[in-house]
C-alpha cells in the first residue's frame, strides 16, 4: 500500500508543475477505475512535489487497467491525420474555438449575467486555448506523436501506470525516474518504452526555437531530444491544466502567453474544479495588453478560490479545504509562465516570468470572505476600464506589480499615478467618469495590518483625507445619481503628485499638507460667507488645527511615506454612506456621502 508519490523538480520551469499534474491526472483516473478513494492532496515540498493520498492506495490493482486516453490528439486546419488511428476521436481545435467565440459573444452581450436555457450557447471546453496554441505554434504534430507512442502501448497500459506509481513512490532516486520506469516496465512486459521525443519549446521553454542553448551556440542544428516519458507527462499536464491565451501586443499583432498554477497545499479535485471554472466561465481577456491580462488572471483566480470555498455554498466545520485565517497563496503558490513572441509564421520564447498571488486576502469568517469578493470585483471594475490601446500601459503595469507581488506598498505607487489620471478624466468633458476604489474597500484591504488601521481609523486622518477628496474628486463638475452637478468649489490638480513627491522628507510633506489645508480652509470661509447670504449651509468637511497636529503625531509615530500614501489612497477614493462612529465622524459639515462622483455600470 502506498501513501504518497514523490515528484522531483528537475526543470525549474512550469514543466515541473505540468509533469506533476499529468501524473496526478493519470493516477486519479486509475483510482476511479479501480474503485479506490480518489482524494489526494498536491503539496509543494520545496525540492519536490508530493501527491498525498487520503487513504493508502493499492498500486498493484492498476496492472489490469485497460487503455484510456490521458489526453486526446489535436486537430487543426492543416494537421496531418494519417498516422492517427481512424477510431480515435480528435480534439477539433477549429470547432472548439468557434464554440468559445460564440459563448464569449453571448457573455459580452448579456454582461456576463445571462440565464441558462436551451437557446444560449454552451460553455466552451476549458482546454480550448491549450489546443489552439498547439496548433498555432505548429506543435500539434509533436503532441500527437507523444499520444501515438502511448497508444502503441495500449495492451500494456496498466503495467505502464503501475511502473509510474512504483517509481514515484520511492523517495531516493539513484537514477533518472524515466529510466527506472522503463526498467520496471520492461521487467513486467518485455517491451521497451520510447526513449526520446522532440522537446518543443511549449513543453520545455528554456529551449530556443526547439534547440537547446548548447546546440544553438554550435554548428549543430538537430532538434533537442529528451526522454519520452517525462515529455508525455508534461504534455498531459499542459493540455489539461494550462491557462493559455493570445495577448494583443500591438495593432493586429498577438503573442501567446501560457501559465501554470503552482499547487502549494490543495486537493487535486479542488484544484481541477477551480481551474475549470476559471478557464470556462471567467477567463482573463487578452485583447487589451499583457499587463491587463496578468492582472485579470490573478484577480479572477482569487475570485475562484473564494467562490469555491465550501462555506460559500454551505457551512461545514469539518471541511478539508480550511480557509479561515490563511491567505489565498497558502493553497496555491504562483503562476510560472512563458511568453511566446510572434516571429511571422513562428513563435519564439520571448520571456520566462512568474506572477505571484496577493497575501492580503485573509478571510477569518464567511462575512469577511464576502467582503474580499466585493473588493476583488471592485478592483476588476477599475482594471477593465483601462487598456493598452487607450494609453494606459503604465497604469496597468503599476497595478500588475502590486497584485502579483507581496509588497502592499506597490498599491500606493499605482494609486498615486491613478489619482492623477482620475482627476484628468473628471476634468475632461468628453472623458468617461473613471472607476474609483472605495473607502470601504481600502479598509478591507488594510484591516489585517495594525499600523495601517491605527492610521486609517483616526478621525483626524479621515477628516483630512475627506478634505483632499472634496478638493479633487468631488469638486467642479461631478456626476451624481441625480445627474451632472456643478459645485461652487474648483478642483485641485496635481495634489497627489505633490504629496507623493514631498513624502520623502517629513518637513517638506508637513509643509505641503499644511499649505493645502490652509488654502482649503480659506476657500471654505469664502464659500461659507456666500452660502450664509443665500440662506444655505456649506456641506464640506472642515479640518481643524487639532486635526493637523494629530496628523503630525501620526507622521512622527509612523513612516511619513506610509501616511502620505494612505492620505492619497483615501483622498482619491469613493466615500460611501457609513454609520457615524467616533472613528469615522466627518462632522455635521461633511458632504452628503450618497452623492457619488462616478456612474455605476
Amino acid at each position: 500500500m502506498t501513501e504518497a508519490l514523490i515528484v522531483p523538480k528537475k526543470f525549474n520551469t512550469y514543466a515541473d508543475t505540468f509533469l506533476l499534474l499529468g501524473l496526478a491526472q493519470i493516477v486519479d483516473d486509475a483510482l476511479h477505475r479501480t474503485q479506490q478513494n480518489r482524494e489526494m492532496q498536491l503539496i509543494d515540498a520545496g525540492t519536490n512535489y508530493r501527491i498525498q493520498f487520503a487513504k493508502p492506495i493499492d498500486i498493484a490493482a492498476f496492472a489490469q487497467l485497460d487503455y484510456t486516453n490521458p489526453f486526446p490528439p489535436v486537430k487543426g486546419q492543416k494537421t496531418d491525420e494519417s498516422q492517427i488511428p481512424s477510431e480515435t476521436s480528435f480534439f477539433d481545435v477549429v470547432k472548439e474555438v468557434e464554440k468559445r467565440k460564440l459563448y464569449q459573444q453571448y457573455r459580452y452581450q448579456t454582461g456576463g449575467k445571462g440565464e441558462w436555457s436551451e437557446e444560449v450557447p454552451k460553455p466552451p471546453d476549458p482546454r480550448t486555448q491549450n489546443g489552439s496554441i498547439l496548433v498555432s505554434m505548429r506543435h500539434d504534430r509533436n503532441h500527437n506523436s507523444l499520444w501515438l507512442e502511448s497508444w502503441k502501448l495500449k495492451d500494456n497500459y496498466g503495467s505502464l501506470v503501475t511502473a509510474l506509481c512504483q517509481t514515484f513512490a520511492q523517495n531516493n532516486h539513484t537514477q533518472p525516474t524515466s529510466e527506472i520506469v522503463a526498467e520496471l516496465f520492461f521487467q513486467q512486459t518485455g517491451i521497451k518504452l520510447p526513449e526520446t521525443a522532440a522537446a518543443v519549446k511549449i513543453y520545455l521553454p528554456t529551449s530556443v526555437q526547439g534547440v537547446n542553448r548548447i546546440k544553438a551556440d554550435s554548428n549543430r542544428t538537430d532538434a533537442q531530444k529528451v526522454d519520452w516519458l517525462n515529455l508525455w507527462l508534461i504534455a498531459n499536464g499542459l493540455f489539461e491544466f494550462a491557462i493559455s491565451e493570445r495577448v494583443k501586443v500591438a495593432e493586429n499583432s498577438y503573442d501567446w502567453r501560457v501559465v501554470a498554477l503552482e499547487p502549494k497545499d490543495i486537493s487535486f479535485q479542488k484544484y481541477r474544479e477551480i481551474l475549470r471554472s476559471l478557464r470556462q466561465s471567467n477567463p482573463p481577456g487578452g485583447g487589451h495588453g499583457i499587463a491587463r491580462f496578468d492582472a485579470e488572471l490573478v484577480l479572477k483566480l482569487c475570485q475562484q478560490l473564494l467562490e469555491n470555498h465550501p462555506a460559500k455554498a454551505e457551512a461545514k466545520e469539518d471541511n478539508p479545504f480550511e480557509f479561515w485565517g490563511k491567505p489565498v497563496n497558502d493553497f496555491v503558490g504562483s503562476f510560472p509562465g512563458t511568453h511566446f513572441g510572434s516571429k511571422g509564421q513562428v513563435y519564439g520564447v520571448k520571456e520566462l516570468f512568474t506572477l505571484g498571488l496577493p497575501g492580503w486576502i485573509i478571510p477569518d469568517n464567511y462575512a469577511e470572505l464576502l467582503d474580499y469578493l466585493d473588493v476583488l470585483q471592485e478592483h476588476l471594475s477599475v482594471i477593465v476600464s483601462l487598456s493598452a490601446e487607450a494609453g494606459h500601459s503604465e497604469l496597468l503595469a503599476a497595478y500588475r506589480d502590486f497584485i502579483t507581488g507581496t509588497n502592499f506598498s506597490s498599491f500606493f505607487r499605482f494609486q498615486a499615478s491613478y489619482a492623477d489620471y482620475v482627476v484628468k478624466q473628471l476634468a475632461n468633458p468628453q472623458g468617461k467618469n473613471p472607476r474609483l476604489f472605495s473607502v470601504n474597500g481600502l479598509n478591507i484591504m488594510t484591516k489585517k495590518d495594525v499600523d495601517f488601521t491605527k492610521i486609517t481609523r483616526d478621525a483626524s486622518f479621515l477628516r483630512i483625507a475627506k478634505a483632499i477628496n472634496q478638493a479633487t474628486v468631488y469638486a467642479g463638475k461631478v456626476t451624481t445619481k441625480d445627474g451632472v452637478k456643478e459645485l461652487d468649489w474648483q478642483r485641485n490638480y496635481g495634489l497627489a503628485q505633490l504629496l507623493s513627491s514631498q513624502s520623502g522628507s517629513k518637513k517638506d510633506f508637513i509643509c505641503a499638507i499644511a499649505d493645502f489645508i490652509g488654502k482649503y480652509e480659506h476657500e471654505n470661509l469664502r464659500l461659507s460667507e456666500k452660502y450664509l447670504n443665500e440662506g444655505k449651509r456649506l456641506k464640506r468637511v472642515q479640518p481643524t488645527k487639532e486635526d493637523l497636529d494629530r496628523l503630525i503625531e501620526l507622521i512622527n509615530e509612523f513612516d511619513t511615506v506610509l501616511v502620505a500614501n494612505l492620505l492619497i489612497a483615501y483622498g482619491y477614493a469613493k466615500w460611501n454612506t457609513v454609520k457615524k462612529s467616533p472613528s469615522t465622524d466627518m462632522t455635521d459639515d461633511s458632504t452628503d456621502s450618497d452623492e457619488d462622483t462616478t456612474d455605476e455600470e
